[in-house]
């Protein structure tokens, strides 16, 4: 308890000089790497009459395995757009920590003529 006291006692007995610290952000951002539309499955051949005829000559495997591939490659969209939300609340954390920044330094500028 006595403690308290005397440090309230100093904090309001500092002179005017001695302003808070305005600690200035810093970020490091990586822009994830899309995976672009050259990593997509090609459709296999097999399935290139379907859209009109409503058939096609694939074996099961084939379309197993292109079912695979669609699928693996929705999954790393999936993680992009998860690295890309993750980007954004950083950046958007470094633009609050940049806005106090500048209120805080603003704020010392102006205290300085007082």
């Amino acid at each position: 308890m006595k403690f308290a006291i005397l440090a309230a006692g100093i904090l309001i007995g500092v002179p005017s000089w001695a302003h808070a610290y305005c600690s200035e952000p810093s970020v490091r951002l990586s822009v994830p790497d899309a995976p672009g539309a050259y990593g997509r499955p090609s459709v296999p051949y097999c399935l290139s009459s379907y859209k009109w005829s409503g058939k096609h000559e694939c074996d099961s495997w084939e379309l197993d395995s292109y079912q695979r591939d669609i699928d693996e490659y929705v999954t790393r969209l999936n993680t992009y757009v998860e690295e890309a939300n993750e980007l954004a609340r950083k950046a958007k954390r470094y633009a609050d920590e940049a806005y106090g920044y500048a209120v805080c330094e603003a704020r010392e500028a102006s205290s300085q003529h007082q």
